[in-house]
C-alpha cells in the first residue's frame, strides 16, 4: 500500500476539489467538442411546471445520453416530444458540476425526417409558385358579408367547436355546413378533397359564401396532408373562396399559399368569416347610438325652449289686468285730452262771448242809445227811406216807444 504519511510527497501533490475536478471536466467538454447534432429516442421524459425545464435521455440500442433543454429554449418548439420519439438534438456536452452527472445540453430539437420533410415542403412550395398558383385566389373574392360557411375539418377535433362557437358569438345568423374530413395520417389528403367536392356540387344548387379548411396544430408530420400537391392544385382551380386555418399561429402549410386568406389558427378563420357582419353589427350600433344622442338633444332643446315659453306665458287673468291697466292708463289719457280740449274751447267760448259782449245791442243801448224798427220789423239806418205816417217802434235800453212820421 502506498504511504501518503510522507510530508515530502504530500507537498508535491495538487489535491483538488470534487466541484473543481467536475469543473475541470466541464470545461475540458466544452473546449474538446463543438455542438453536436444527436439522434435518438426520446425516454424517461420530464418537464419541471415551475421552471419549464425538460429532463429527459436519449437512447439507441448501445447507449443512453442525460439532456436537459431549458425553457428559453424549448419554449419556441411547435411540439412536445414523447417517450419513443425519435429526435435530432444540437447541444453542447457537460459535466453538472453539483452530482458530476454527464450530459447533453441541448439548445434545437427537431423530430426524425424533420429536415426531409422540410425540404419536400420548400420544394414543392418553390414549384407551386413558380407555376403561379399562389396568385389564383385573393382575399378580394371573399364576400364581406357571409351568410353560409361550410367547413372542412375532423368531427371531433377541437377545430370544428372553436370555429362554431366564434360564429356564434360574432355573427349567429351565419348558418354552418360541417364536411366532416380525415385530417392526419394516410388517405387524409383524399379525404379533404372529396369533402371540398361534396361541398362544390352543393354550392351549385345552394349557395356557400365561403369554405373554412381548418384543424388544429401538431407536428410537421401531423400537418402533411394540407402539403399534398393533388389537394393543392384542386384549390387553386376551386369554385368557392377559402381560409385556410391550419395548425396554430407559426405553423405554415401549402394550402395557406393557396387559399384565398390564410388565418393563423381555426378561431382566427372564424373572426374572418364574421368579421363583416360584426362591423354591420358595429355600425348599427353606431347608427343606433347617434340616433338617442340626436333624440336626446333635440328634446333637451325643446326642454329648454318649452321652459322659456312658459316664462314668457301669462295667465288670462294677468292679461285682463295689464288690458284694465291699459284701459285705465287710456282712459286717463283721453280724459287729460277731452279736458284740455274743454278747457279750450272753453276759453274760445269766453273770448266770442266777450266779443258778443261788446257788440250785443242790449249792451249798446245800455250807453243811451235806441233802435228803431219799421212796422215790418226792419231797422231804420236812413231816414230818406220812410214816409209820412210810417208807423215805427223804438227800443231803448228799457222799454219800447211807438211813433209815427209826420214829416
Amino acid at each position: 500500500m502506498e504511504d501518503y504519511s510522507d510530508q515530502t510527497i504530500s507537498d508535491q501533490r495538487e489535491i483538488l476539489s470534487v466541484s473543481e475536478v467536475n469543473q475541470t471536466a466541464n470545461d475540458f467538454l466544452n473546449e474538446a467538442f463543438p455542438p453536436l447534432w444527436v439522434v435518438g429516442e426520446i425516454s424517461n421524459f420530464r418537464e419541471y411546471g415551475t421552471s419549464g425545464h425538460w429532463y429527459f435521455s436519449i437512447k439507441d440500442p448501445g447507449s443512453v445520453l442525460n439532456c436537459t433543454m431549458f425553457r428559453l429554449q424549448n419554449i419556441n418548439l411547435r411540439f412536445k416530444p414523447k417517450e419513443g420519439d425519435q429526435v435530432i438534438l444540437q447541444g453542447k456536452l457537460s459535466i453538472y458540476k453539483k452530482t458530476g452527472r454527464y450530459q447533453m445540453i441541448a439548445s434545437k430539437m427537431e423530430l426524425a425526417g424533420f429536415g426531409e420533410l422540410m425540404r419536400r415542403y420548400e420544394q414543392l412550395k418553390n414549384k407551386l409558385s413558380t407555376e403561379g398558383l399562389f396568385e389564383k385566389k385573393n382575399v378580394e373574392q371573399v364576400p364581406e358579408i357571409i351568410n353560409r360557411v361550410a367547413v372542412v375539418t375532423s368531427a371531433h377535433g377541437a377545430a370544428i367547436k372553436d370555429v362554431i362557437s366564434t360564429l356564434q358569438r360574432r355573427s349567429p345568423h351565419v348558418e354552418v355546413l360541417v364536411a366532416p374530413t380525415k385530417v392526419q395520417g394516410d388517405g387524409s389528403a383524399e379525404s379533404i378533397q372529396e369533402s371540398l367536392n361534396k361541398i362544390s356540387n352543393y354550392h351549385k344548387r345552394n349557395t356557400v359564401d365561403v369554405v373554412i379548411l381548418c384543424r388544429g396544430g401538431g407536428s410537421i408530420e401531423d400537418l402533411w396532408s394540407f402539403n399534398d400537391e393533388m389537394l393543392c392544385r384542386y384549390l387553386a382551380d376551386y369554385d368557392i373562396p377559402v381560409i385556410s386555418g391550419v395548425g396554430h399561429e407559426t405553423d405554415f402549410t401549402l394550402t395557406d399559399f393557396i387559399a384565398n386568406v390564410r388565418a393563423a389558427t381555426p378561431t382566427a378563420a372564424a373572426e374572418i368569416v364574421s368579421e363583416g357582419a360584426s362591423k354591420l353589427n358595429e355600425y348599427f350600433k353606431f347608427l343606433n347610438q347617434s340616433l338617442i344622442k340626436e333624440v336626446k338633444q333635440k328634446i333637451n332643446q325643446m326642454s329648454e325652449r318649452l321652459i322659456t315659453l312658459q316664462r314668457l306665458l301669462r295667465s288670462p287673468k294677468q292679461r285682463l289686468q295689464e288690458q284694465y291697466l291699459r284701459l285705465d292708463s287710456n282712459l286717463l289719457e283721453l280724459n287729460a285730452k277731452i279736458g284740455a280740449l274743454l278747457a279750450k274751447k272753453a276759453n274760445s267760448f269766453k273770448v266770442l262771448k266777450e266779443k258778443l259782449s261788446v257788440i250785443n245791442p242790449e249792451q249798446i243801448l245800455g250807453r243811451g242809445y235806441s233802435i228803431t224798427f219799421t212796422s215790418d220789423g226792419k231797422i231804420v239806418s236812413d231816414a230818406k227811406l220812410l214816409k209820412k205816417d210810417d208807423l215805427l217802434e223804438t227800443r231803448l235800453a228799457k222799454g219800447k216807444l211807438k211813433s209815427k212820421v209826420i214829416s
